[in-house]
């Protein structure tokens, strides 16, 4: 019987750490199997997450079980807050969105406008889990993959400046930039 109550109560604990809104993805291996460090959901009292993420601290605060811990976000692969990613690049938090042929990124960041300063997103890419995080243009892209001619000339034909490739296909529910990566077969090298 205890063997059974035993077994259970991993259970329990395993499906807590799936299903947890916040927590610590320690590696890129841990992110893919969707491994969480100190997982908590939001309504657990006895363990929280503070993110520092408004005053850009360069760690987290845990606190499990009583105790605090600090976690330096440049030992980490990323972090789930209230379900969102955060994968943290040269000391740069940057919101993870799409894992494709590139990896897909953004950043909220203030921009001078006509009106004054306005938050504008910003788009990112890496060409694989670990890789360097770049602003996704169609000039970086092209040096991302420099021998594919093939594919700056789809690049080119398919989108008409940077922005389009922001652009989100509802039909096939990824952006179109890794719609048109996968579609052309291009056999992209990933490290």
């Amino acid at each position: 019987m205890r063997r059974i109550i035993i077994a259970l109560s991993f259970v329990v604990v395993a499906v807590a750490a799936v299903n947890a809104q916040s927590g610590v993805y320690r590696t890129l291996e841990d992110f893919e199997n969707n491994r969480l460090s100190y997982a908590t959901n939001d309504g657990m009292n006895e363990n929280k997450i503070r993110f520092n993420e408004f005053l850009s601290k360069p760690y987290i605060v845990v606190k499990q079980n009583g105790e605090k811990i600090h976690v330096f976000k440049d030992e980490i692969y990323a972090y789930k807050n209230k379900g969102n990613i955060v994968r943290t690049w040269n000391f740069t938090q940057y919101c993870f969105l799409e894992k494709g042929p590139i990896w897909i990124y953004y950043k909220d960041v203030y921009a001078s406008q006509p009106k004054g300063m306005q938050r504008v997103r910003k788009y990112f890419y890496s060409t694989y889990g670990k890789g360097e995080i770049l602003p996704l243009t169609l000039h970086n892209l092209k040096k991302s993959f420099p021998v594919n001619d093939l594919l700056h000339i789809y690049l080119d034909a398919q989108f008409r400046n940077d922005a389009d490739l922001a652009r989100y296909d509802n039909y096939a529910n990824k952006f179109k930039v890794n719609h048109l990566l996968e579609k052309a077969g291009m056999g992209l090298s990933k490290r």
